[in-house]
Protein backbone atom coordinates (compact mmCIF):
# COMPACT_ATOMS: atom_id res chain seq x y z
CA UNK A 1 0.00 0.00 0.00
CA UNK A 2 2.80 2.46 0.93
CA UNK A 3 4.69 1.63 -2.26
CA UNK A 4 1.61 2.40 -4.35
CA UNK A 5 1.13 5.78 -2.67
CA UNK A 6 4.82 6.64 -3.09
CA UNK A 7 4.73 5.55 -6.75
CA UNK A 8 1.62 7.65 -7.45
CA UNK A 9 3.23 10.62 -5.68
CA UNK A 10 6.45 10.27 -7.73
CA UNK A 11 4.51 9.98 -11.00
CA UNK A 12 2.36 13.00 -10.10
CA UNK A 13 5.42 15.04 -9.10
CA UNK A 14 7.19 14.10 -12.35
CA UNK A 15 4.13 15.03 -14.42
CA UNK A 16 3.87 18.40 -12.66
CA UNK A 17 7.59 18.99 -13.24
CA UNK A 18 7.28 18.29 -16.97
CA UNK A 19 4.19 20.51 -17.19
CA UNK A 20 5.93 23.45 -15.49
CA UNK A 21 9.09 22.95 -17.57
CA UNK A 22 6.99 22.96 -20.75
CA UNK A 23 4.97 26.06 -19.71
CA UNK A 24 8.24 27.92 -19.04
CA UNK A 25 9.44 27.09 -22.55
CA UNK A 26 11.92 24.39 -21.62
CA UNK A 27 11.03 22.26 -24.65
CA UNK A 28 11.07 25.19 -27.11
CA UNK A 29 13.43 24.74 -30.04
CA UNK A 30 16.30 27.15 -30.63
CA UNK A 31 15.57 28.95 -33.93
CA UNK A 32 18.70 29.35 -36.09
CA UNK A 33 18.95 31.57 -39.16
CA UNK A 34 21.56 33.25 -41.33
CA UNK A 35 21.29 37.03 -41.47
CA UNK A 36 23.27 38.87 -44.14
CA UNK A 37 24.87 42.30 -43.87
CA UNK A 38 24.43 42.68 -40.14
CA UNK A 39 25.47 46.09 -38.85
CA UNK A 40 25.88 46.22 -35.10
CA UNK A 41 27.05 49.40 -33.40
CA UNK A 42 27.28 49.12 -29.64
CA UNK A 43 28.18 51.59 -26.93
CA UNK A 44 28.93 50.53 -23.39
CA UNK A 45 31.48 49.40 -20.85
CA UNK A 46 34.21 46.81 -21.04
CA UNK A 47 35.22 44.97 -17.88
CA UNK A 48 38.17 42.71 -17.13
CA UNK A 49 38.46 41.14 -13.70
CA UNK A 50 36.82 38.61 -11.42
CA UNK A 51 33.03 38.10 -11.34
CA UNK A 52 32.75 39.41 -7.77
CA UNK A 53 34.36 42.76 -8.63
CA UNK A 54 32.03 45.66 -7.85
CA UNK A 55 33.09 47.40 -11.09
CA UNK A 56 31.32 44.66 -13.05
CA UNK A 57 28.12 45.21 -11.06
CA UNK A 58 28.37 48.98 -11.59
CA UNK A 59 28.90 48.57 -15.34
CA UNK A 60 25.80 46.38 -15.66
CA UNK A 61 23.75 48.71 -13.44
CA UNK A 62 24.78 51.79 -15.43
CA UNK A 63 23.87 50.24 -18.79
CA UNK A 64 20.69 48.69 -17.37
CA UNK A 65 19.66 52.13 -16.07
CA UNK A 66 20.08 53.68 -19.53
CA UNK A 67 18.18 50.73 -21.05
CA UNK A 68 15.29 51.17 -18.60
CA UNK A 69 15.00 54.85 -19.57
CA UNK A 70 14.68 53.90 -23.24
CA UNK A 71 11.75 51.57 -23.94
CA UNK A 72 12.65 49.27 -26.80
CA UNK A 73 16.35 49.17 -25.99
CA UNK A 74 17.98 45.75 -25.66
CA UNK A 75 20.98 44.88 -23.52
CA UNK A 76 23.98 43.36 -25.34
CA UNK A 77 26.86 41.41 -23.85
CA UNK A 78 30.01 40.02 -25.43
CA UNK A 79 32.03 37.61 -23.30
CA UNK A 80 35.61 37.56 -24.58
CA UNK A 81 36.66 35.17 -21.83
CA UNK A 82 34.26 33.51 -19.43
CA UNK A 83 35.34 32.53 -15.93
CA UNK A 84 35.46 28.87 -14.95
CA UNK A 85 35.18 29.81 -11.27
CA UNK A 86 34.45 32.73 -8.97
CA UNK A 87 38.08 33.87 -8.84
CA UNK A 88 38.95 33.42 -12.52
CA UNK A 89 39.48 36.45 -14.73
CA UNK A 90 36.74 37.31 -17.17
CA UNK A 91 36.49 39.90 -19.91
CA UNK A 92 33.07 41.18 -20.94
CA UNK A 93 31.51 44.07 -22.82
CA UNK A 94 28.05 45.25 -21.77
CA UNK A 95 26.23 47.84 -23.81
CA UNK A 96 23.33 49.06 -25.90
CA UNK A 97 22.75 49.89 -29.54
CA UNK A 98 24.47 53.21 -30.27
CA UNK A 99 21.14 54.96 -30.96
CA UNK A 100 20.33 54.76 -27.23
CA UNK A 101 23.57 56.44 -26.11
CA UNK A 102 24.14 59.34 -28.53
CA UNK A 103 26.89 60.93 -26.39
CA UNK A 104 29.58 58.26 -26.47
CA UNK A 105 32.13 60.25 -24.45
CA UNK A 106 33.53 58.03 -21.72
CA UNK A 107 32.06 54.88 -23.27
CA UNK A 108 33.60 52.24 -25.48
CA UNK A 109 32.21 51.57 -28.94
CA UNK A 110 32.23 48.27 -30.79
CA UNK A 111 31.07 47.88 -34.39
CA UNK A 112 30.54 44.97 -36.74
CA UNK A 113 29.71 46.10 -40.29
CA UNK A 114 28.60 44.19 -43.36
CA UNK A 115 28.91 40.89 -41.53
CA UNK A 116 27.03 37.69 -42.18
CA UNK A 117 25.83 36.27 -38.91
CA UNK A 118 24.13 33.22 -37.53
CA UNK A 119 21.38 34.26 -35.14
CA UNK A 120 20.00 31.87 -32.55
CA UNK A 121 16.69 32.95 -31.01
CA UNK A 122 15.78 31.41 -27.68
CA UNK A 123 12.28 31.94 -26.28
CA UNK A 124 11.97 30.53 -22.77
CA UNK A 125 12.10 31.55 -19.13
CA UNK A 126 15.69 32.17 -18.02
CA UNK A 127 15.50 29.25 -15.56
CA UNK A 128 14.94 26.75 -18.37
CA UNK A 129 16.96 28.31 -21.21
CA UNK A 130 19.79 26.23 -22.63
CA UNK A 131 23.26 27.16 -21.37
CA UNK A 132 25.38 29.64 -23.36
CA UNK A 133 27.80 26.82 -24.21
CA UNK A 134 24.98 24.72 -25.71
CA UNK A 135 23.82 27.67 -27.82
CA UNK A 136 27.37 28.39 -29.06
CA UNK A 137 27.79 24.73 -29.97
CA UNK A 138 24.46 24.75 -31.86
CA UNK A 139 25.60 27.82 -33.82
CA UNK A 140 28.96 26.22 -34.65
CA UNK A 141 27.31 22.96 -35.78
CA UNK A 142 24.81 24.96 -37.87
CA UNK A 143 27.71 26.85 -39.51
CA UNK A 144 29.51 23.60 -40.38
CA UNK A 145 26.35 21.92 -41.70
CA UNK A 146 25.68 24.91 -43.97
CA UNK A 147 29.31 25.43 -45.09
CA UNK A 148 29.48 28.81 -43.38
CA UNK A 149 32.49 30.34 -41.63
CA UNK A 150 32.64 29.37 -37.97
CA UNK A 151 31.71 32.33 -35.74
CA UNK A 152 34.37 33.65 -33.41
CA UNK A 153 32.44 36.40 -31.63
CA UNK A 154 29.14 35.68 -29.88
CA UNK A 155 26.95 38.65 -28.99
CA UNK A 156 24.07 38.09 -26.56
CA UNK A 157 21.08 40.37 -27.16
CA UNK A 158 18.53 40.36 -24.34
CA UNK A 159 15.35 41.27 -26.20
CA UNK A 160 12.95 40.65 -23.31
CA UNK A 161 12.55 38.67 -20.12
CA UNK A 162 11.87 35.47 -22.05
CA UNK A 163 13.75 36.10 -25.30
CA UNK A 164 17.47 36.12 -26.01
CA UNK A 165 19.25 36.27 -29.35
CA UNK A 166 22.80 35.03 -29.71
CA UNK A 167 24.52 36.51 -32.75
CA UNK A 168 27.51 34.56 -34.00
CA UNK A 169 29.91 36.58 -36.14
CA UNK A 170 33.11 35.48 -37.87
CA UNK A 171 34.81 38.86 -37.64
CA UNK A 172 37.03 39.53 -34.62
CA UNK A 173 37.11 43.36 -34.77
Amino acid sequence: MKKTIVLIFVILLTAIGFYVFNKMGGFNEVHLEVVEDVNINLVGRKFKGIPQDEKLTKAFQEIESIKNNNPGAALYTIYYSEPAGKLDTMEVFVGLDSKWIPDTAGFETISFSNENAIVATITAHRFVMPSPLKIKNKIIVFAKENSLPEPVVFIDQFVGLDEVKVIGIKNTK
